[in-house]
């Protein structure tokens, strides 16, 4: 029985975007839900940090400007 992964983000579209590329052969069928998750994870980090920097600022909206000093503040884990 296979299991069925809910995705915030299109598994179908990810591999599309990845077989676009020419060096990309066949892809396993786990290997977009990982990328996917992988995604979701990095766009939760990067609304984190963007919202961390709209407080700081006193905003209360994010703004392009808050994502670009969330970005050029990111330290490595």
């Amino acid at each position: 029985m296979q299991k069925k992964y809910r995705t915030k983000f299109p598994v179908a579209r990810i591999k599309k975007i990845m077989q676009l590329d020419e060096d990309v052969g066949k892809v396993a069928q786990a290997t977009p839900v990982l990328i996917s998750k992988a995604l979701e994870l990095f766009m939760q980090a990067l609304i984190d940090e963007s919202v961390a920097q709209t407080r700081a600022a006193g905003g209360k909206r994010v703004h392009a400007g808050h994502m670009k000093q969330a970005i050029l503040h990111h330290r490595p884990v």
